[in-house]
């Protein structure tokens, strides 16, 4: 592929996304979701070339940066207070979908073994952050459900890729050892959190001493790319580099920058995500010929037999962590974590358990597997695990979507009128405030301001 076009496809993946943004918000439908169906469309047609995606595209190019973008936006006092349901979603329930996924696919598909079914179990374990707050957000729902599910998939990502990583390397060398796997994921969590909190303070001391709103917003924009290739050269998680890096460089950023940094950064970034994500999700479904071309041996029959019923166990063990589960965290919760604030409403837990979208990470992480095996043989079933990934992806972005209204309405919930009740009423005693100020000092004389200027306020 030249450069110019690579550059034309790019200009046209680009003015699409914006007509799609244009037509899902004018017929009310959810954005993600329309792009995928543009993508599969574009796929499938005849006049347009096959684009394969290159992992490290989205791995190190558009990752980091929409990680980071969600951890500075991200409130430090809601992902503390919500630490234990967002640990154990983004841990506790990474890891018992990857073992279920793993014992369904390794007892039901034929001759699958039981490396390849983790590699597959792990890489459909971790939700997606793009999709799921962009859904939640449009419906309007409650703040800490918000919190809960955008800290979830800040986390998940990088418990699913230490376990993708340990699975895969079974697969290619035929070698594992739960001891050394154990250790390694402890340790590799823990490192990337360091180099992010170091990486997240080194920022705020440059923060503090340049005076220049371009200098620092370029900073901002380096600084996800420092955090991952940083952490990753290092052998650890870049996913937890780039999100810890974000919590800390976001936690004080209103007592550090200045408001109109803030507004342009926010522009910045929120440009970024808009046209990544919108990328991203149309290539996902441009990858559906590609997908299918590499299926062989299998019957149409057999294969949508087994990507519903991964599917099935992905959304049951989700609703099966979010309830029963649930309930045994809000139990433990204040003795593992005084501080927090586990309790939640039991249409708040099906709420979370409905929105497990799956999206780039997974596809990404199923393209990103290698062609061989150390003993120079073909890749076993990789064919079969990329389209049973993209499947969950397609089934979950798709059904969840579609639905999650339907079920918001269906439980009556107030969508986040509580927390917007507040916020109202808080911003209204200042106003009666300020305005009562205002009219006593007018009183009194005591305001110097000139007749022009008092009408003026």
């Amino acid at each position: 592929m030249t450069v110019e076009y690579g550059i034309e496809i790019i200009a046209t993946l680009f003015f699409g996304i914006v007509v799609l943004g244009l037509v899902a918000k004018r017929i009310r439908f959810p954005f993600p979701i329309l792009l995928v169906f543009a993508g599969v469309g574009l796929g499938i047609s005849p006049r347009i070339p096959e684009i394969s995606i290159d992992p490290d595209i989205i791995f190190m190019g558009c990752l980091p940066p929409l990680l980071y973008s969600a951890a500075i936006r991200m409130s430090w006092h809601e992902f503390r207070d919500n630490l234990v349901p967002i640990s154990g979603l983004a841990i506790g329930l990474v890891l018992a979908t990857t073992a279920a996924v793993a014992a369904v696919a390794y007892q039901f598909i034929p001759g699958m073994t039981l490396a390849g079914a983790a590699t597959l179990g792990a890489i459909v374990a971790p939700t997606d952050v793009v999709a799921a707050i962009a859904i939640a957000r449009r419906l309007g729902i409650s703040e800490r459900v918000v919190s809960i599910l955008e800290g979830e998939s800040l986390v998940n990502d990088a418990s699913s890729l230490v376990a993708y990583k340990f699975a895969v390397a079974a697969v290619v060398s035929g070698l594992f050892s739960w001891e050394a796997v154990t250790l390694e994921f402890v340790l590799d969590g823990v490192g990337g959190v360091g180099v992010g909190v170091l990486l997240g303070n080194v920022v705020l001391w440059f923060f503090r001493r340049i005076d220049d709103t371009a200098a620092q917003i370029t900073l901002s924009l380096i600084t996800p790319y420092a955090a991952f290739l940083g952490s990753e050269q290092l052998g650890l998680s870049g996913v937890l580099g780039v999100v810890s890096a974000g919590l800390t460089a976001g936690r004080p950023g209103s007592e550090l920058s200045s408001a109109s940094l803030r507004i342009d950064a926010r522009a910045v970034f929120a440009t970024i995500e808009y046209l990544m994500n919108g990328v991203i999700f149309l290539l996902i479904g441009m990858q559906l010929q590609g997908i299918l071309s590499g299926l062989r041996g299998w019957t149409s029959g057999q294969l949508l037999t087994y990507a519903a019923l991964i599917t099935l166990v992905v959304v049951f063990m989700r609703l099966l962590w979010a309830l029963p589960i649930a309930r045994v965290a809000t139990w433990l919760a204040p003795r593992l974590a005084p501080s927090s604030n586990p309790t939640l409403t039991w249409k708040q837990q099906i709420l979370i358990g409905w929105s497990g979208m799956r999206g780039v990470v997974s596809l990404a992480a199923a393209l990103a597997l290698p062609l061989v095996t150390d003993r120079g043989e073909a890749f076993p079933d990789r064919g079969l695990i990329i389209f049973l990934t993209g499947s969950v992806v397609l089934a979950t972005l798709v059904v969840t979507a579609l639905t999650l209204p339907l079920l918001v309405r269906s439980l009556r919930m107030e969508l986040g009128g509580e927390e917007r009740s507040v916020e109202s009423d808080a911003r209204e005693a200042l106003l009666t405030v300020s305005i009562e100020e205002f009219d006593r000092r007018r009183s009194s004389g005591d305001l110097p301001l000139s007749a022009d200027d008092l009408a003026w306020v």
